[in-house]
């Protein structure tokens, strides 16, 4: 359900930034304080800064995937020594 919640809200933004794109052609002024764009249009620009959102949240998110993928790795050789323990100390006869 929260898969095809996502699937259109995605659908809603993408129709959303294209015709933000499409209706927004008048240049704009940027300052990056370094350089200056004088005559970049604003649907353009409103692209490309969800664009650099996009990939900056695909980063950090990457980041956050090697880390519990380490940490599964870690449960996991845990988990498999102490299966092994626990199937030594079956085969141990209780001795009383």
């Amino acid at each position: 359900m929260f898969r095809l919640i996502a699937l259109f809200l995605t659908i809603f933004l993408c129709v959303i930034s294209v015709a933000a794109v499409y209706y927004n052609e008048v240049p704009i002024l940027v300052d990056f304080y370094i350089y200056q764009f004088d005559t970049i249009p604003l649907g353009i620009f409103l692209f490309l800064s969800m664009l650099l959102g996009i990939l900056i949240a695909c980063i950090f998110l990457i980041g956050l995937v090697l880390n519990v993928r380490k940490k599964y790795k870690i449960l996991k050789k845990d988990h498999e020594l102490l299966d092994k323990e626990v199937q030594n100390l079956r085969r141990i006869p209780i001795q009383e």
